[in-house]
């Protein structure tokens, strides 16, 4: 692995850690979140795709789409069991 792939990778890593804390933004941001995650991430796959070959780049864009357009999780409110008749 040459150094240029090893920094792309890195700054991916980055990237992706940010993605991952977007769902724990108020909805307003995320949107902003949204738009500046795909600014940056474009020209990031641009150079993965460079460094790293074409295989790396279509890995960096399905990983990039499912983390953009995943569901945030909703957290369940633990209620108490109905009781027993």
């Amino acid at each position: 692995m040459t150094a240029d792939l090893v920094i792309t990778a890195a700054i991916g890593l980055g990237w992706l850690a940010l993605a991952l804390l977007q769902p724990r933004l108020h909805p307003r941001q995320r949107a902003r979140a949204f738009w500046a995650l795909v600014g940056v991430g474009i020209p990031l796959l641009g150079w993965l795709t460079l460094t790293g070959g074409p295989i790396a780049g279509v890995t960096g864009l399905a990983l990039g789409i499912a983390m953009l357009l995943r569901a945030p999780r909703r957290r369940d409110v633990k209620r108490p069991a109905p009781p027993l008749d």
